[in-house]
């Protein structure tokens, strides 16, 4: 039940700030709920009339984000009586200006008219506020309009500053999102939202209205009546969300951990780093104000200190009512900054920092805010500009009560007694690189350095558009030379050199470039098993591409002669031991019979041995000498940087050139001239089958033999699996390697179903199985793989990978590629042409282990 009280009593304020009479100043509410501030002064010729709905971006979240600022041009568009032109020409008949501004909690209607037209302004605004009709005609163009408004903040560096600080300061409070508000949400708006959210919030116990100017205080309440107070209230919803504050709330605000550097890009021209104190305590916006004109001071001394480590210093308080902060901003003379040592120097400078103002100069500054506040009352048309914030937040009296002279010298002694002290929160603002070429019109450009006189190989990509840098080492020959060595060699040698560089000297240097080093493949997880390959071992390096010369240095000081410690080698040995770590795990024997026998009769053996299966630590040297050297290494590196640039970067990375260098080893296919049949009792609860042949091929068939495979395949794996239920996981196709192709099933089933399988395997082998494939077959399953693989091939460090494979074992970078794309050009005809020529069974090797 509403209870509606009439309560029209002129309410006089004492306070002594706007004596004058004591009755030119009054606070009024109407009826229905809405505040009114009468400020009369009969010297100024016209009246300004301000009202601030209490609803802005604080209110908002990323679904209605920019409502409240959408609504401010759209309450401009008509009403239920007028058209938006008959708004404009009845505004300009009365002489008026007619504005409105939106901030965080508020929405600010401003009207200035000469005082003879009063009355109709208060019905044109309250006309506007309350029975705007947001015309769907209309709708667009403002929403245009809004876009175009929020697309310039893209290019300034300042708003792009101020969205990134909000994001981070408010995360989980409306007060990160931009009181524009978000391109995507504008453009996403429709009509019947904006209704909505108007219809909620635009009510007359929702809004502030200030009026200032010359009129008859008894008059002026009369027509606020007439044409404010008709309007019904109504009950503001606020949303409730279990994730997300909105306006005072500061529930799910997030902690923000002090100490770390986070970072952020912009389009400015040179880095700019934020250090944030957040200030405890409840200071009003006064006291803020006053600390804003030291820090002013403050921010100048800073900067001598700084001396050519800074162009410009800010310092500025962040204040809202759920959080306050201290902001010091400097913008920085050098590309890549020591953040760290500037963290330091800038804590020191804070804590050190004194805001006491003797009695006179408060007594002076507390005159000054005084006549500045009175001055404001002089220009109607500003004074609900500059406080419609206070007004919103802080209700008439509480703003007119601060503005005190009493209240502004107790602010000035709280001052006095103010420290900031702790760690600040660290924001670095990189700068964007940009790019004088069309975004569609970027290209790749790779280019290959073969390794000479000690020098690796190095395959350069540069994408300007890239905001990483990938370098991808691949380390030759792992095969030949863990033979000599040590079956685990490799492995244990990565492992030392990733423990080194999370050794506490390195960390400090690599956290600086964003770090991300992999050093060793996991064969247990699904995957991950690309470079489980016995002839090149790896590094992966991932970094921040803001300062690739000082990352390579870093890297190339590291490897170079890299000697692990004994305690590095001691950790590894007992990480790949057989009784620790994953190496412990163990497999199903029957599997493990099966490889084995599929191994020996599918690939030719190794031209080297695995090694011995204990090594020492000196040995473990003599291999890292050999191995693990510049002049054994393929380097791929993916960056915006101009590969003759990345090129002189390693100009210093040399070892010894290797003499008769050896051809990768791979596995390749055997060829067998009679049939293979094997049978071995496993002892486990699965049986195993393995079903091929195979065949020699023309190199230039290899493309249309996979496509052959994929549509193969997927057919075989159908029937089995999908309509008898005879396996969970299998493999089936053809695979190609060099000039021989191995046409094959494979899987594990229940020992019941062995002899069942092995009588259909030989029936897909046969031209006829395509028969009733078609072109659009061909082309799906080409699509569907490219998928796949492009999906492997999205990140900068595996386009990284698949150059120095490509390079390594074909000779030709753009081999990868190269494949891929000769997929595409296969037809149903080259698939059917295959088929004839290679679908006849040949020496068949059948391996079964039950």
């Amino acid at each position: 039940m509403r209870i509606k009280l009439k309560f029209f009593a002129l309410l006089l304020i004492s306070v002594q700030l706007l004596t004058a009479q004591n009755n030119n100043v009054v606070i009024h509410q109407l009826d229905n709920g809405l505040q009114v501030l009468l400020i009369q002064n009969p010297a100024l010729p016209m009246v300004g009339v301000n009202v601030a709905v209490k609803v802005g971006s604080a209110y908002e979240t990323f679904a209605t984000s920019g409502m409240s600022h959408m609504l401010e041009h759209l309450l401009f568009n008509g009403t239920t009586s007028r058209t938006q032109k008959q708004l404009y020409d009845d505004v300009d008949r009365i002489g008026a200006y007619n504005n409105a501004n939106t901030g965080q909690y508020y929405t600010n209607y401003m009207m200035v008219v000469p005082a003879e037209n009063i009355k109709q302004a208060l019905e044109l605004q309250s006309d506007m506020l309350f029975h705007s009709i947001l015309p769907e005609d209309k709708f667009e163009k403002e929403k245009g309009i809004v876009l175009e408004e929020i697309s310039k903040t893209f290019a300034d560096p300042d708003a792009q500053l101020e969205r990134n600080l909000n994001d981070i300061l408010y995360e989980g409070h409306a007060l990160s999102l931009p009181t524009l508000g978000t391109y995507a949400t504008i453009k996403g708006l429709v009509r019947d939202q904006v209704f909505e959210f108007y219809k909620n919030f635009y009510v007359p116990n929702n809004m502030r209205m200030s009026v200032i100017g010359n009129f008859d205080t008894a008059e002026m309440l009369k027509m606020i009546e007439e044409f404010y107070g008709r309007e019904e209230p109504g009950q503001v919803l606020l949303p409730e969300f279990s994730d997300w504050s909105i306006g005072f709330d500061r529930q799910h605000l997030k902690t923000i951990q002090t100490g770390k550097v986070i970072q952020r890009f912009f389009q400015g021209e040179k880095p700019v780093v934020e250090f944030i104190f957040p200030i405890n305590g409840t200071f009003g916006h006064i006291f803020f104000r006053l600390l804003d004109e030291k820090l002013a001071d403050k921010a100048v001394e800073l900067n001598q200190r700084l001396g050519d480590l800074a162009d410009r210093v800010e310092m500025q308080t962040l204040n809202s009512p759920v959080a306050d902060f201290l902001e010091v901003k400097l913008t920085l003379s050098v590309a890549r900054p020591d953040v760290e040592k500037l963290r330091q120097q800038v804590e020191h400078f804070v804590a050190q920092m004194d805001f006491y103002s003797s009695d006179e100069a408060i007594e002076a500054r507390a005159n000054k805010i005084k006549t500045g506040f009175l001055k404001n009352l002089e220009k109607p048309h500003m004074f609900g500009i500059y406080n419609a914030h206070l007004i919103a937040v802080l209700g008439f009296d509480q703003m007119l009560a601060s503005f005190e002279k009493e209240n502004i010298i107790k602010s000035a002694r709280q001052l006095n007694q103010f420290k900031i002290d702790g760690v600040p929160i660290v924001v670095l603002n990189l700068p964007l690189k940009e790019s004088k070429q069309d975004t569609q019109k970027i290209k790749l450009v790779t280019k290959l350095f073969k390794g000479q006189d000690g020098a690796p190989t190095l395959i350069v990509r540069q994408n300007p558009a890239s905001q990483l840098v990938a370098m991808h080492y691949l380390i030759k020959h792992k095969a030949l030379w863990q033979s000599k060595y040590g079956k685990k060699a490799a492995q244990i040698l990565h492992d030392c050199f990733a423990q080194r560089l999370k050794s506490e000297q390195n960390l400090a240097i690599s956290q600086k470039y964003g770090l991300s080093v992999t050093a060793n493949d996991n064969p247990y997880i699904p995957m991950d098993d690309i470079y489980l390959h016995p002839d090149f071992g790896y590094l992966r390096i991932e970094a921040l591409n803001d300062d690739l010369p000082g990352l390579i240095h870093f890297l190339n000081s590291q490897l170079k002669d890299f000697k692990p410690t004994v305690e590095e080698f001691q950790k590894a040995v007992v990480k790949f031991s057989r009784k620790g770590g994953m190496m412990s795990r163990r497999g199903d024997p029957a599997k493990k019979l099966f490889d084995q026998l599929l191994d020996e009769q599918v690939y030719e053996t190794l031209p080297y041995s695995e090694g011995p299966e204990e090594i020492e630590y000196q040995t473990l040297l003599e291999f890292a000498s050999n191995y693990f050297q510049p002049a054994n290494m393929i380097i791929a590196v993916v960056s915006s940087e101009k590969p003759e640039e990345v090129k002189k970067w390693f100009a210093e990375f040399k070892g010894t050139p290797l003499d008769q260098e050896p051809p990768p080893v791979t596995k390749k296919i055997k060829l067998h001239d009679r049939p293979v049949e094997i049978e071995k009792q496993g002892n486990g609860q699965r049986s195993y089958i393995f079903w091929g042949f195979v065949k020699t091929i023309d190199a230039q068939d290899a493309p249309s033999l996979k496509v052959l495979s994929l549509l193969l395949g997927d057919k075989i794996v159908f029937q089995i699996r999908e309509k008898q239920g005879m396996a969970y996981r299998m493999r089936a196709g053809i695979n190609v390697h060099n000039d021989r192709a191995l046409f094959y099933v494979s899987q594990g089933t229940v020992p019941e179903n062995v002899d069942a399988l092995l009588k259909q395997y030989p029936s897909f082998f046969n031209p006829q199985v395509i028969e009733d494939f078609n072109e659009e077959a061909v082309i799906k399953s080409v699509n569907m793989f490219l998928g796949r693989m492009m999906f492997r091939r999205l990140s900068s460090i595996n386009q990284a990978y698949y150059l120095t494979h490509s390079y390594y074992f074909h000779q030709n970078i753009n081999y990868d590629e190269d494949f891929l794309q000769a997929l595409k050009q296969v037809t149903l005809k080259d698939v059917r042409r295959v088929a004839q020529k290679y679908l006849q069974v040949e020496n068949p090797i059948k391996i079964i282990v039950r």
